[in-house]
């Protein structure tokens, strides 16, 4: 019961003057089984959620950015074990934290290529249970380019199985190397993860939740996209059932299902009859779907199966009641400008939370299946996460300053701002 917005960045090439900044000390082992053993370079302050996962009403997991005693900008992880009324650091691997917090091109290596410092990290975290969980995404590098300073990005993929006390490093030789690890998400029993290949194809893995012991889950067709902005993806699980989507702003390159077996097979995603947008479905149950479509695709005419009355460039809910086998058509979405990557959650049946722009970044919520909406929070909402109908977590980026954690407790009525 989830949506996500979230922009990976194959490769950014930037001119300009970087320099590095050793990490902040602690112990380590070797690269494969690193522990951090100390905290004591983060500086009790403000902090920055870049990503939040909970995996259970009382216990969640923030990862964000903070200060440290050299006055740069650090990585952080947090934890709550009582519904996030307190929050308290977690330490990470000392080769993790060297590699986000060195600068590259003057800015943070957890921060670069972000929209104004601030925007979605490159680095995200997700837990299963209490034991079991991952940090992944990718980080940039510095490099050169025709002698000048310049920047690439590559996967980061961590893996932890005792609640964080010890992080151990997963290198994928199947993963390209300048790709990032597009998203993760678990059931209780399996864990999933979707990534760029050396094929410039995407691939999908797998492996039992409380090991690391990956194999390839079939998925065949997932393309990537000819042109266009960064490839992104989101894979959505609920119950037994799955769904995952991949491509870019000019539409969906990829889609699959999970079948009965665990493994990931072909399916049409929910919007190629009426443009191919690029969207990720929210699931409130393991067959009920709801998800935005946009009427034309990137310079295609309005579709012929468009609902009645529909125009270029609408946008549409489309609901499916048999775990996405079908979608029908709901109201149309007319509460102001949707933009690429929206954030859309339905913690359950016909209660629905989307984003909009119209004119100011707010939330918007239906508790009628669509029919009616009101505003319930302002604020530029990036991400959300219902752990069940009435608790939710979702992260908003001001305008300045740092990212703020917000969570509703009655369903997506009311949401207010977590103290970290």
């Amino acid at each position: 019961m989830h949506a996500r917005k979230l922009v990976v960045i194959v490769a950014i090439v930037v001119l300009g003057a970087g320099l590095f900044l050793a990490g902040r000390a602690s112990v380590s082992n070797t690269p494969s089984s690193t522990t951090t053993s100390s905290t004591s370079g983060v500086v009790n302050g403000s902090f920055s959620p870049i990503s939040v996962n909970f995996s259970s009403l009382e216990r969640g997991w923030v990862l964000g950015t903070t200060s440290c005693h050299t006055g740069t900008t650090c990585l952080s992880l947090r934890r709550s074990t009582n519904a996030g009324r307190s929050w308290i650091v977690s330490p990470l691997p000392q080769l993790l934290l060297s590699r986000a917090d060195r600068q590259v091109l003057g800015s943070p290596a957890i921060l670069y290529g972000t929209s104004a410092g601030d925007d979605i990290s490159n680095l995200n975290v997700h837990f299963a249970n209490a034991d079991d969980g991952w940090i992944y995404g990718s980080l940039a590098v510095p490099t050169k380019v025709n002698g000048q300073q310049s920047a690439i990005f590559k996967p980061v993929f961590w893996s932890t199985h005792d609640g964080g006390l010890v992080w151990k490093i997963q290198p994928q030789s199947w993963i390209y190397a300048q790709g990032p690890v597009i998203d993760l998400e678990a059931t209780s029993s399996t864990v999933y993860l979707m990534a760029l290949n050396k094929s410039f194809n995407v691939t999908v893995e797998s492996s039992p939740v409380g090991e690391d012991r990956w194999h390839v889950s079939d998925s065949k067709g997932l393309s990537t996209p000819a042109g266009g902005g960064p490839l992104w993806g989101a894979i959505v699980l609920s119950g037994s059932n799955g769904w995952l989507v991949e491509g870019n702003d000019r539409g969906t390159t990829g889609s699959a299902q999970l079948n009965g077996s665990g493994r990931w097979v072909p399916w049409t995603a929910p919007c190629e009859s009426v443009g191919d947008s690029m969207a990720v479905p929210a699931a409130s149950t393991s067959s009920y779907l709801i998800v935005e479509c946009v009427m034309g695709g990137f310079a295609s005419p309005l579709s012929k199966t468009a609902p009645p009355g529909a125009t270029l460039g609408s946008t549409w809910l489309y609901v499916s009641t048999n775990a996405g086998r079908t979608f029908t058509a709901g109201p149309e979405l007319g509460q102001g400008r949707v933009y690429f990557g929206s954030a859309i959650a339905s913690p359950k049946p016909t209660t629905i939370l989307i984003t909009r722009l119209s004119p100011n970044q707010k939330l918007l919520a239906s508790f009628d299946g669509g029919r009616h909406w009101t505003v319930v929070y302002v604020g530029d909402v990036t991400f959300m996460h219902f752990v069940n109908s009435t608790e939710g977590v979702a992260l908003v980026q001001p305008p300045k300053g740092p990212n703020q954690l917000i969570m509703t407790f009655d369903g997506g009525y009311n949401w207010s701002p977590i103290p970290l």
